[in-house]
């Protein structure tokens, strides 16, 4: 691919036929159930999209029509996506953990015509709201028939809807297509509020994959494998396991997510973008794993890293390790740190990507004395892919997100540049076109093609860029989930029982709040259940990743004078945070953070540097 020039020249469909087309017998993907992982190849999966795309004609579905799937990451997910492309359609991406009010607002906001659902668990959820999405006139089940349907819904499952395949049918299909036309529509995750969803083209993600590309320069020319387990509603997910194996050489083997960890030994994949999550989940445990070592092995790793923290320390500052500290790094990735990452399946990668929260500067250092070269990438659900990451920069001192695309593969599509408030404008092409029929959240975020990130940013005199705040009040947990607080908070304060709450999570697993009661309340043990009773009842109609797990009644009303207020009375949150910091840990159990910081040493990472 080249990265400076690069131009799509057919939809992802076309993209499809042609791999089929050019290498039929060629692993296109692969599926792991149980013990037993199937290979697919490209002229197979051709044949699975035609017959899908040609069952969804028969019953209906036309140009424009939207396609909602609900469904773990499997082959069927990227067939269907494909198959409602290829007859001009829309897919639209359904959170497995939705709960039915949420699906019922995404159906009827993008107008489906058609749910897919893996199990009985989502096709009962859709039954349940199909009364109340006027569009929708057909559900097609994967492994379970759908039951429970309005007489004007049709049910099928998934054998049934397959039509004989027929390749100059399709290939006509397919050709009626048009870079331009919508291909992908993603909802921003954890709204509560309006749902905003997010449209992109045929030609938007392909410049997406032109940016994945460039984090793996080789991915065009080279097999790389990974392993599929995120939902696939989430963009990022989205790009690099359904559309970035259109165009490259990567190979994804679909797992469920509590099949990860078995996979992951398995495949060994060589590439990887993951939320920061799972890569301190992955460190911890190998951290704690040095419980159960003999000491002379817990004595080579003590001595490994302290070899590694000096190479670290080397990189960062763009030095050249001597050449004997080298041998000795040398002989602790042989000895030491690749046995380490072979035990979980991660001793073949070597760049690996992370993206969706900010990574814990520790979780960061660690990988890479392990010696994964772990970088970090910046992109939102109305860029798709990455338009500014570490592109070419091995080994980064962890603290800012990179430079952009276009200064470092000469793209002048590219281009970042702060307003006058700090704020970051980018404008690439591959930024979506407009939010689905919303044309006043279009208006405010895109500006003469430049979009609105609503990050506030600064740039080294190295050119890398670091995020230093954000214009919006919204939280990221560590596992990547975007959240607006202020419509849980409101929803609380509804109850006569609480005169304010504090949503927390920023960073964290899991969402907590904290409250705080009406003036003359009963004490907080008193009303803890009451208390407890207003959360669930909040939580009712929310996705599991938007739930609040836990709270804290406030010791005080919340004031100016420690912070926690502006002088007009709005909540300040991150006042509230550090003035409640011990009630806040409380809500939170031990983690691996404090593991990883002491596998890594105090005051490695030091400040982040450009």
């Amino acid at each position: 691919m080249d990265l400076r020039n690069f131009q799509p020249t057919r939809t992802l469909p076309g993209t499809l036929l042609e791999r089929a087309g050019t290498e039929p017998t060629r692993v296109a993907l692969r599926h792991r159930r149980g013990t037993t992982t199937n290979d697919i190849d490209w002229g197979t999966y051709r044949t699975r999209v035609s017959e899908l795309a040609l069952g969804l004609a028969a019953h209906g579905v036309e140009r424009g029509d939207r396609v909602a799937v609900m469904s773990s990451a499997r082959p069927e997910w990227a067939f269907m996506a494909l198959a409602v492309q290829s007859v001009g359609g829309v897919v639209v991406g359904v959170y497995p953990t939705n709960s039915p009010a949420e699906i019922e607002q995404l159906l009827r906001h993008s107008e489906a015509v058609a749910f897919v659902g893996e199990t009985g668990t989502e096709l009962d959820k859709v039954a349940r709201v199909a009364e109340g999405t006027p569009q929708l006139r057909l559900v097609i089940g994967i492994d379970d028939a759908p039951t429970g349907l309005p007489d004007a819904v049709q049910g099928l499952t998934w054998d049934a809807l397959r039509a004989y395949d027929e390749p100059v049918h399709y290939a006509a299909l397919v050709a009626a297509g048009d870079l331009d036309d919508p291909a992908v529509l993603f909802y921003t995750s954890g709204s509560t509020g309006r749902p905003k969803g997010v449209t992109h083209t045929h030609r938007t993600v392909q410049h997406s994959i032109q940016t994945v590309v460039g984090c793996y320069p080789q991915l065009d020319r080279e097999r790389h494998d990974t392993v599929g387990f995120l939902p696939l509603a989430h963009v990022a997910p989205a790009v690099l396991l359904l559309f970035t194996p259109l165009l490259t050489r990567l190979v994804v083997t679909y797992c469920r997510m509590e099949e990860f960890a078995e996979a992951l030994r398995e495949v060994r994949p060589t590439a990887l973008l993951w939320p920061p999550r799972f890569y301190e989940k992955l460190a911890g445990e190998l951290v704690a794993s040095a419980d159960s070592w003999s000491e002379a092995r817990r004595e080579a790793y003590a001595q490994a890293m302290e070899v590694a923290r000096r190479v670290a320390e080397q990189r960062w500052e763009r030095r050249e390790p001597a050449p004997e500290l080298r041998a000795a790094y040398d002989a602790a990735l042989r000895d030491v740190f690749r046995p380490l990452r072979a035990s979980v399946g991660m001793d073949r990668i070597e760049v690996a990507w992370t993206a969706s929260a900010a990574i814990p500067t520790n979780v960061m250092a660690l990988w890479q004395m392990w010696g994964v070269d772990l970088r970090e990438m910046y992109g939102l659900t109305e860029t798709a892919g990455c338009p500014i990451a570490q592109f070419e920069q091995p080994f980064p001192r962890p603290g800012d997100i990179g430079r952009v695309f276009g200064r470092v593969f000469g793209d002048p599509r590219f281009d970042v540049r702060a307003a006058e408030d700090g704020e970051m404008l980018l404008k690439a092409p591959l930024l979506f076109p407009a939010y689905w029929r919303d044309p006043e959240a279009t208006v405010a975020a895109l500006d003469d093609g430049w979009l609105r990130t609503g990050d506030l940013i600064e740039e080294t005199p190295s050119g890398n860029i670091r995020l230093v705040g954000r214009k919006k009040d919204i939280i990221i947990t560590s596992g990547g989930k975007t959240i607006s607080p202020q419509p849980l908070e409101t929803a609380l304060k509804e109850s006569p029982l609480i005169d304010e709450a504090v949503v927390i999570g920023d960073g964290r697993k899991f969402l907590t709040v904290l409250l705080e009661a009406v003036a003359g309340a009963e004490d907080g043990v008193a009303m803890a259940p009451r208390l407890r009773a207003e959360i669930e009842r909040v939580n009712a109609d929310l996705a599991r990743a938007q739930q609040i797990k836990d709270f804290r009644l406030l010791p005080r009303a919340l004031d100016v004078a420690h912070g926690e207020r502006t002088a007009n009375g709005k909540v300040k949150r991150e006042g509230v945070v550090r003035s409640f910091a011990a009630l806040v840990d409380e809500m939170y159990p031990p983690d691996d953070s404090a593991a990883i910081a002491g596998a890594v040493g105090t005051g490695t990472t030091g400040g982040a540097r450009g």
